[in-house]
């Protein structure tokens, strides 16, 4: 039994990470029942911290974002040696930028006394210097090889993105027009078109099980805008129709965390794709 176990272990957490063979049912099933504990860990966390989650601390998260997926890139571009480069792999890197988020947020809620900054804007614009080191150390050891990945993705998901918002205007679909909604559609528009845009013209491979499964019976990664759509958009109506004025602190959470499931791939499939690595 001993033995089985470690190798249930090894073979759907472990490998996964050491040996970058991604996602798979056991582990994404493990990893969705984590987060969500992670999210009412947030949440108390926060309110200890007497922190509330409104569009300016989300705002203030945001930079980080981009660090995670920058970071991811740093780890693509084999720029760390094993085994700190595991802590850059997905899942754990999840969680390394909580921990850290965490802490540089206790550190700067130290200053909440002090009107100018404050420790929100303190903590965001941590987060920015983060990235720009980031991004240099990206742009001084590695060449942009495919300047126009950026602009595809954008592009394509700013189309994607301006119908659902025109749509919802002329239809009065007032969901959609919220700018927390429109951020988390577009962030996994953002997402889904450097899924397409990689797997499709330059040859990557997708690691999750549902985005694998689609190209697997389709044959192409446009299948994950429909997919996207038709899982966020009842997701966003429950959470615009059933949460409370009380629950707004969770449903922004929630928001929050849709933002950084979508975002955080984007950034770092677009960024790798800009390298080539």
């Amino acid at each position: 039994m001993p033995e089985a176990l470690r190798q249930f272990i090894e073979t759907y957490y472990i490998h996964p990470i050491t040996l970058g063979t991604g996602y798979n049912p056991v582990n994404t099933v493990t990893w969705a029942l984590v987060l969500a504990a992670f999210l009412f860990l947030t949440l108390k966390i926060l309110k200890k911290l007497d922190i509330k989650i409104d569009r300016r601390f989300i705002a203030a998260v945001s930079p980080y974002i981009f660090v995670g997926g920058s970071l991811r890139v740093m780890e693509d571009a084999e720029l760390l040696a094993t085994p700190l480069s595991y802590l850059l792999v997905t899942p754990l890197i999840f969680f390394l930028i909580f921990c850290c988020c965490l802490a540089i947020l206790i550190f700067c809620s130290k200053f909440n006394r002090i009107p100018h900054p404050s420790h929100l804007t303190t903590f965001g614009l941590i987060g920015m210097i983060w990235l720009f080191i980031n991004l240099t150390i990206l742009l001084m050891t590695e060449d942009v090889m495919l300047p126009w990945v950026f602009i595809a993705v954008l592009g394509t998901s700013g189309i994607f993105i301006t119908a659902i918002y025109v749509i919802a205007v002329k239809v009065g679909i007032h969901f959609l027009t919220k700018e927390l909604n429109l951020a988390v559609l577009t962030a996994h528009l953002l997402d889904a078109a450097s899924s397409f845009i990689g797997i499709d013209m330059l040859g990557y491979t997708g690691k999750h099980v549902i985005e694998g499964l689609i190209v697997e019976y389709t044959g192409t990664a446009a299948g994950m805008f429909p997919l996207k759509l038709g899982i966020l958009i009842p997701i966003l109506y429950v959470l615009d129709t059933r949460f409370t004025d009380d629950e707004i602190e969770l449903k922004n959470l929630v928001l929050l965390t849709l933002i950084f499931l979508g975002l955080g791939p984007a950034v770092r499939n677009t960024l790798r794709m800009m390298f080539g690595v």
